[in-house]
C-alpha cells in the first residue's frame, strides 16, 4: 500500500538550535534533561582541559581510597525506550580496572560493573548494556555513578555521557478498536485558564482566538491570585489600591460571548464564605432576591443577593462610582455552574491568612482540617444563593502529599493505616460533618523548573490516568458511601510548576498538550482547564541548549501577550495550534474508543465522531526519526479510500506557521502511515458505507422503507426472480426497471434510479497452461463492509456452490476491482455457469 507521507522536514533540523535526540543527553558541557549532581567527589563540571566534545569535561578527584564517585541522578523513569549507557572517559591511572559503573533504583543500586580495557591518559568511550547494569525495562531507574574502584586516590574525566536509544519494533503498530468504547467524552476537557492581569481579555481576538480552539468551559481569576483576589473591587488584597487590568464583569462577558461555562476560583485564603456568596449572585442571581447574604468575620456587610444581582442589571453610571466595572447592563443571571473554593490551598505559596492575627479568618494556614470546616461553611453560603450551581474541593495526588502531621485520618481499606495528607484529611473531615463537594480538584504539572527534560515530558500524559486512580481510591476510602458522585476536574495542566523556560513555548509543549489531552479523555476527568490564555514572556529561566527549541524565553500562554519586542500580541505558540488541532479529533459528545501503539515514541488515541466517522489522533514523540506504522482497525471500515488529514510538525512551527490540512488516498481497514519527527497528526477517515446510509442518498423519506434479502446477478446467465418489492427503496425493489436490485447497485457503486447496463458484472475467459478458465469481473468497492460477496458456480442453474474449491480469485483486493475464475477449465466437465451473490447479514 502506498504510505502516508505528512511532511517532510528532516531537512530543517541541522539548523534547529536545541535539537534533542532520541538518545538521551545526561551530560553535554552540562548537565541536561533534568540529569542532577548527587556525586561526593571532587566534581567540576565545567573543565576545560582535557575534552572529548563541545568545550568542557567533567573532572573527578578522588584524593583518598573512599571510592568517590560522580553521580547523576534523575527522577525515576522508564527505560524501557533505551538499551545501553554510552560515556567517554579519560583515566590518569594504569590498574586494570580503575572505575566502576552503577545505575539506581529508586536509590537502591544493582550490582557494579567495573570497566576495563581504558588507555590512560587518552579519552576511550565505554559502553554498557542496562541489562548488565540491571536497569532494563524498569520504571524506576534514577541514577548513575561512575566510581574510583583503585583503592587509591585517583583522577579521571566523563564526557558526553548518554543513554542510547533502543531500535523501534519492527512493524510499530497502531491498533484500533472502534467498538470497544471506552467512554463519551465531556466538553468540559477543553478548558482554559483566563487571568485577571490580561488586558486583552475582552478583545476581539481573545474571542477569535477561543472559537479556533473549542474552549467549552473558562476559569477565573486566575490561580494563586485567587486567593488573594477581592472580586468586588478588582484588587488584590496584600496590594491595597492597585486593581487589576480584567474583572469579573469583563470575564462574564467573554465566556457568554463564547457560550463557554465557567469555573470561578472564590478567594479562601484571605475572603469569606459571604464573599463567595455574593460573587454567586452577582453572577446568577436575581435582582428581585431580597434574601440576605450577612455580615461576615470580618465585619464587611455583603447585604442581599438583589444588591449585587442589581449591580450586574445596571448600566454603568455617567459619573464612575468606583463599581462602573461591575455595572454589565446585563438583567438576565449568567449561570455560571463550577465554582471552586480556593486555588492549591495546600501550599506554602499560597496566601492564607487563617489564623493571623486581626485577619478575622481562625483556624491555621494551609491545613487541611481548617480548609475543610471552613468549606462546609462556604458551600451552604454559596448554595443557599443558588442552589444549582456545583461546588468543588481542592485535592491532591498521595495519601501523605501536603500534609502538616496533624489531625491524621485512618484508611479502613488498608488496615487503618494512618495518613495526614491533605486529601485524606479534607475527606476524612467532609464525610464527619456531612457536606459532599460536588468535584475535587488536582492540578498536574509533571515537571519543576530548572530539570525540565523533553523526552520525560512526553510520557507524563500517563500521569493523567494514574492521578484520576489515586484520587478515586481517596474518595472510595476516605469518603465512602455518597463518593461515587464527585466528579474530578482538572483546573490546572502545563507543563512545569513555575518559572517556565523555553520548553513551555517549544513545539515539545505542543506535543505534550495533544498526548496529555488524549490521554485525558480517556479517564474520568471530566473537565480539564489548560494553563492558560495570555501569561507573560520570562527570559531567565531554563533555556538549555539540551531542551529542544528555538525561542529563548518561557511563556505559560497559547499566545503572546505582547509583552516581548520579539514575539508581537497574540502570536500563538505550538500549545495553541495542538489545541486547534483538537478540533478535528473527539469533542463533547463523542465517544473515545480503545487505541494501542507498540511502541511509547508513537501514540495514538481514537474517538468515534457524531456523523458516525473515525478520527485518529497520533503524535510522533521521537526527534529525529520519521516513523512508519501499520495501522489496524477494528469494528470500522473507512467509507472512503481518501480521508482528511491535519497536522503539526517542526516545519510549521519554524515557518511560525499554522496547521496543514490535506489528505490521503490509501484509508482501509490496514492502511500504512508515515508521521514525521516530533509532530502531531489527526486523520478523519469518513463514516462506514452501509445500505441504509446509501438509500438515504437516493431516497426521500416517504421511499424509505422495505424489507432486507439477498438478490443476484449473474454475467450471462439468468438472474433468479426477485421477489416483489414492498416499496422502491428496499433492497429487491428496482425503481429504474434496469433489471438490477436496489442491493446489487449499491454492491456495484451504481444509482438505482438511473436505468443503465454499464457497471454490469462481465464474464470473461483466462487462459493457463493451454486451458481456458471462465472468469467474472466486477466492481467490489473497498469501502462497503456490511455486504458479504459471493462468486458462485453451477452446472444446471439450480445448484450453486462457492469457496475455495469451486472459485479463485485473482486480484489482490488493492483496487475496487475483483475478479474472479471457475476453479475447473472449459471442457473439462459439465458447461459452467458463473454468477455473483450479494447478501446483506
Amino acid at each position: 500500500m502506498r504510505s502516508l507521507v505528512l511532511i517532510s522536514v528532516l531537512a530543517f533540523l541541522a539548523s534547529l538550535p536545541g535539537a534533542a535526540q532520541d538518545t538521551q543527553l545526561i551530560y553535554d558541557d552540562a548537565l541536561q534533561n533534568g540529569w542532577q549532581n548527587w556525586g561526593w567527589a571532587t566534581l567540576n563540571y565545567s573543565n576545560t582541559s582535557p575534552v572529548h566534545g563541545g568545550s568542557k569535561s567533567l573532572s573527578v578527584v578522588d584524593p583518598t581510597t573512599s571510592y568517590q564517585a560522580v553521580c547523576m541522578h534523575h527522577a525515576m523513569q522508564d527505560t524501557s525506550l533505551y538499551q545501553s549507557l554510552r560515556f567517554w572517559i579519560y583515566v590518569t591511572s594504569g590498574v586494570a580496572q580503575p572505575v566502576q559503573v552503577k545505575a539506581t533504583r529508586n536509590a537502591s543500586s544493582p550490582p557494579p560493573v567495573k570497566i576495563g580495557n581504558l588507555t590512560p591518559n587518552a579519552w576511550t568511550q565505554v559502553t554498557v548494556s542496562l541489562a548488565a547494569l540491571g536497569v532494563a525495562n524498569v520504571t524506576d531507574f534514577d541514577g548513575i555513578w561512575i566510581q574510583n574502584c583503585t583503592g587509591g586516590p585517583q583522577t579521571f574525566y566523563v564526557d558526553d555521557v548518554a543513554l542510547i536509544a533502543a531500535p523501534p519494533p519492527n512493524p510499530i503498530q497502531l491498533s484500533v478498536d472502534a467498538a470497544s468504547v471506552i467512554r463519551t467524552i465531556d466538553g468540559r476537557i477543553y478548558g482554559l485558564n483566563t487571568a485577571t492581569w490580561d488586558s486583552k481579555l475582552g478583545s476581539t481576538a481573545t474571542a477569535d482566538f477561543l472559537a479556533t480552539t473549542g474552549v467549552q468551559v473558562l476559569r477565573f481569576p486566575g490561580g494563586s491570585g485567587s486567593d488573594d483576589y477581592e472580586w468586588q473591587t478588582n484588587r488584590t488584597v496584600s496590594l491595597g489600591t492597585f486593581q487589576w487590568a480584567s474583572g469579573a464583569a469583563t470575564f462574564a462577558r467573554v465566556a457568554e460571548t463564547r457560550g463557554a461555562q465557567a469555573c470561578v476560583t472564590v478567594n479562601y485564603g484571605s475572603g469569606t464564605p459571604e464573599m463567595a456568596a455574593a460573587w454567586v449572585a452577582y453572577y446568577n442571581g436575581s435582582a428581585a432576591n431580597t434574601s440576605v447574604i450577612g455580615v461576615d468575620a470580618k465585619g464587611r456587610d455583603w447585604k442581599t443577593v438583589g444588591y449585587w444581582a442589581a449591580m450586574r442589571s445596571a448600566p454603568p453610571l455617567a459619573t464612575d462610582d468606583g463599581y462602573n466595572f461591575l455595572r454589565a447592563a446585563h438583567p438576565a443571571p449568567y449561570g455560571f455552574k463550577y465554582w471552586e473554593i480556593g486555588n492549591e490551598c495546600y501550599g506554602s505559596w499560597e496566601y492564607d491568612l487563617h489564623g493571623v492575627a486581626g485577619s478575622g479568618l481562625t483556624g491555621v494556614a494551609h491545613d487541611p482540617y481548617t480548609y475543610a470546616q471552613a468549606f462546609a461553611v462556604f458551600r451552604s453560603k454559596m448554595l443557599a444563593v443558588d442552589p444549582t450551581i456545583r461546588i468543588g474541593a481542592v485535592g491532591a495526588p498521595g495519601e501523605d502529599a501536603y500534609g502538616n502531621g496533624t489531625h491524621g485520618v485512618p484508611n479502613p481499606n488498608a488496615a487503618n493505616s494512618v495518613h495526614t495528607g491533605w486529601t485524606p484529611v479534607v475527606l476524612s473531615t467532609l464525610k464527619s460533618l456531612g457536606v459532599a463537594p460536588h468535584f475535587l480538584i488536582d492540578h498536574m504539572y509533571p515537571q519543576s523548573p530548572g530539570v525540565e527534560s523533553d523526552p520525560r515530558l512526553l510520557q507524563a500524559g500517563t500521569l493523567v490516568a494514574a492521578d484520576a486512580a489515586n484520587l478515586r481510591k481517596m474518595i472510595t476510602d476516605y469518603f465512602g458511601t455518597g463518593g461515587a458522585g464527585i466528579e474530578l476536574q482538572m483546573t490546572e495542566l502545563n507543563s512545569v510548576t513555575n518559572n517556565p523556560g523555553k520548553q513551555s513555548v517549544s513545539l515539545v509543549n505542543g506535543l505534550y498538550f495533544a498526548d496529555v489531552m488524549g490521554q485525558m479523555a480517556r479517564t474520568e476527568f471530566n473537565a480539564c482547564m489548560w494553563w492558560g490564555l495570555r501569561n507573560s514572556g520570562l527570559a531567565g529561566n531554563n533555556n538549555s541548549t539540551g531542551l529542544y527549541g528555538w525561542r529563548q524565553f518561557g511563556d505559560y500562554g497559547l499566545v503572546s501577550p505582547g509583552d516581548r519586542a520579539d514575539t508581537p500580541l497574540n502570536t500563538p505558540y505550538p500549545a495553541f495550534y495542538a489545541a486547534k488541532l483538537l478540533t478535528h479529533w473527539g469533542r463533547g459528545g463523542d465517544q473515545v474508543v480503545s487505541a494501542a501503539s507498540n511502541y511509547k515514541l508513537l501514540a495514538v488515541h481514537a474517538a468515534r465522531l457524531a456523523d458516525g466517522s473515525l478520527a485518529l489522533l497520533v503524535v510522533n514523540k521521537s526527534a529525529t526519526t520519521d516513523l512508519t506504522a501499520q495501522i489496524a482497525l477494528t469494528g470500522f471500515l473507512p467509507g472512503s479510500t481518501s480521508a482528511s488529514v491535519f497536522a503539526y510538525g517542526k516545519a510549521n512551527d519554524l515557518a511560525n506557521g499554522d496547521i496543514t490540512a490535506g489528505t490521503i488516498t490509501n484509508a482501509a481497514a490496514n492502511f500504512t502511515a508515515t508521521f514525521p519527527s516530533y509532530s502531531m497528526t489527526v486523520i478523519v477517515l469518513g463514516r462506514p458505507q452501509s445500505f441504509d446510509a446509501w438509500r438515504a442518498l437516493y431516497f426521500t423519506p416517504s421511499e424509505l422503507s422495505g424489507g432486507f434479502a439477498a438478490s443476484s446477478y449473474g454475467g450471462l446467465a439468468a438472474a433468479p426472480a426477485a421477489p416483489a418489492p414492498i416499496d422502491i427503496s428496499g433492497p429487491t425493489a428496482d425503481p429504474d426497471g434496469d433489471g438490477v436490485p436496489n442491493l446489487m447497485e449499491y454492491a456495484l457503486a451504481l444509482e438505482p434510479k438511473v436505468a443503465s447496463v454499464a457497471g454490469m458484472p462481465l464474464q470473461g475467459r483466462q487462459a493457463i497452461g493451454g486451458k481456458s478458465y471462465l472468469t467474472l469481473s466486477f466492481t467490489k468497492p473497498r469501502t462497503i463492509g456490511d455486504l458479504q460477496y459471493a462468486v458462485e458456480v453451477s452446472d444446471d442453474l439450480q445448484t450453486w456452490r462457492s469457496g475455495p474449491g469451486y472459485t479463485v480469485r485473482l486480484d489482490d483486493g488493492s483496487t475496487d476491482q475483483a475478479v474472479y475464475r471457475d476453479a475447473a477449465a472449459i471442457g473439462d466437465g459439465p458447461r459452467h455457469f458463473l454468477r455473483l451473490q450479494v447478501t446483506l447479514p
